[in-house]
C-alpha cells in the first residue's frame, strides 16, 4: 500500500518538505475556490443556505475541511467541505441547479488558465533574459541560447534543450524544472504555477465524471436525463463505490492523466506558436 507523502517524507524528508511547501498551498486554494464557486452561485439563484453559513467567500479558510486537508498531507488526496446547498430555493430548480453545479467546474478551469498563461510567461521571461549568440561557437559561459540545426535552443555546457519542446511541454515534463534558465528563484514559481494549473485541471476533469455525487452527474441529469435534482443516497453510494473501484485500480489516474496531458500537450504547443510568432525565441 501507498501511503502518499508520509512515505516519501522517510525516504526524502528535504525534498519532500520542499515539495509540499510549493504544491500544497495551490492545490488547497484550487479546491476552496471550486466550493467558493458553488455558494456564490447557488446564491445568486436565490438559495442563502450558503450565505447564511459563511461560505459565499474567496476566503479559504472558510471551505477547507481540517480532515481534508490532513489527508492531503497524509495520502496526497483531500477535499474541501460540500457548500449545503437547498434546492428548494432555487428559483428554477433544473437550470439553477445546472448552473451551481458548472461553477465549480468552470472556476477551476479559469484558474487552470490563469495560471498557464502565468508559468509561460515566467518560462519565456528566464528564458528571454539567457544571452544569445548567432553561432554555437561564440556562446561563453555555462548558459545560453543559439540556434543549432537550424533549431532554437538553450545550450548547458555539452547539453541542450530544444526551446520548442521547453515551451510545449513545460508545465509537466520534469526535465524543465531542472533547466538552469529558469534559475532558483523563477524555477520555484514556475514549480508552484506548474502544480496549481495540475490542480485545476485535473479537479475540473475529475469533476466531470457523470457519476453521483459529482458534478457531472448533475450537468448530465439536467440536461438529459432529468430526474430529481438530488440523487437518492443508494445512487450516491453506487457512484462512491465505482469511483473507489477505478481509482485502487489505477484506471482513475490512468484516464485523468491521459485527458490531461492531451489537453495541456494541445495548449503546450498553441504556446510555443505564440511565443514563436512574438519573436520572443
Amino acid at each position: 500500500m501507498h501511503f502518499g507523502y508520509i512515505e516519501e517524507l522517510l525516504q526524502d524528508p528535504k525534498g519532500t518538505l520542499l515539495f509540499l511547501l510549493l504544491a500544497l498551498p495551490g492545490r488547497l486554494l484550487a479546491i476552496s475556490m471550486h466550493e467558493a464557486a458553488h455558494a456564490w452561485v447557488a446564491d445568486r439563484c436565490g438559495d442563502p443556505t450558503a450565505r447564511m453559513m459563511g461560505r459565499v467567500t474567496l476566503n479559504p479558510l472558510k471551505h477547507l475541511d481540517p480532515v481534508g486537508v490532513l489527508m492531503m498531507l497524509v495520502l496526497g488526496l483531500g477535499w474541501a467541505r460540500p457548500v449545503p446547498i437547498n434546492p428548494r430555493n432555487y428559483r428554477n430548480d433544473r437550470r439553477d441547479d445546472l448552473l451551481v453545479s458548472i461553477a465549480g467546474i468552470a472556476m477551476n478551469l479559469i484558474l487552470f488558465v490563469l495560471g498557464f498563461f502565468l508559468a509561460y510567461a515566467v518560462l519565456a521571461i528566464a528564458i528571454g533574459s539567457v544571452p544569445y549568440y548567432a553561432q554555437y561557437a561564440q556562446g561563453t559561459g555555462d548558459l545560453f541560447r543559439t540556434t543549432y540545426q537550424g533549431t532554437p535552443v538553450l545550450m548547458e555546457g555539452q547539453y541542450y534543450y530544444d526551446l520548442g519542446e521547453v515551451f510545449r511541454y513545460g508545465i509537466y515534463a520534469q526535465d524543465v524544472l531542472v533547466a538552469p534558465a529558469l534559475g532558483k528563484v523563477a524555477g520555484y514559481l514556475f514549480q508552484m504555477l506548474r502544480y496549481f494549473v495540475q490542480t485545476n485541471l485535473v479537479l475540473a476533469i475529475f469533476n466531470l465524471i457523470p457519476v453521483p455525487p459529482l458534478d457531472g452527474y448533475h450537468v448530465l441529469n439536467d440536461l438529459f436525463i432529468r430526474r430529481p435534482v438530488f440523487a437518492t443516497p443508494r445512487s450516491q453510494q453506487i457512484g462512491m463505490g465505482l469511483l473507489y473501484l477505478a481509482a485502487f485500480t489505477g484506471v482513475l489516474s490512468d484516464v485523468l492523466g491521459t485527458v490531461y496531458q492531451w489537453i495541456v500537450g494541445g495548449a503546450g504547443g498553441l504556446m510555443t506558436l505564440l511565443v514563436r510568432a512574438l519573436g520572443l525565441f
